[in-house]
């Protein structure tokens, strides 16, 4: 339902280190300023990490069938140890400051597999949001504790 009321704009962007993955603009009609300290809010970050997550063990595993005769052919394997610890980071920010935000490493997938398009995905994945940013009906308690 859309008022008269202007839109308050959010910026969604996943990041790896200092690399912008994916940075998307959008509106959010009758936006809720309590949704902020709800546990829906939590859900749907988590969820939507999650399902990048699943994303890219596919693709790790897609990677490692395909080169599976790399390792198993090999006479010496040199193990590197210095694999340099790299995040993912998703950021949901308002008025460019950060809303909520979520860290999941990278460094354990492949390099070559770490690349995740969530361009399909992001027409959903933003509309879920909105949701959540307008509704009314909050979840607000955890456990025994009220999130105000």
């Amino acid at each position: 339902m859309r008022t008269n009321q202007d839109p308050t704009v959010f910026e969604f962007i996943l990041t790896m280190g200092e690399n912008i993955i994916i940075q998307r603009y959008f509106d959010v009609y009758n936006y809720n300023p309590r949704s902020k300290k709800s546990l829906n809010l939590y859900y749907w970050i988590t969820d939507v990490c999650n399902e990048i997550q699943d994303i890219l063990k596919i693709k790790n595993l897609e990677y490692m069938s395909d080169n599976y005769h790399y390792v198993t052919d090999s006479k010496e394997i040199n193990i590197d140890n210095s694999i340099k610890e790299e995040y993912f980071k998703l950021d949901l920010k308002k008025n460019n400051e950060v809303f909520i935000n979520r860290i999941f490493p990278a460094h354990v997938y492949h390099p070559k597999a770490r690349y995740c398009d969530l361009r399909p995905r992001i027409r959903r994945i933003l509309y879920d949001v909105a949701t959540v940013l307008s509704a009314r009906d909050l979840d607000k308690k955890y456990l025994n504790y009220d999130l105000k």
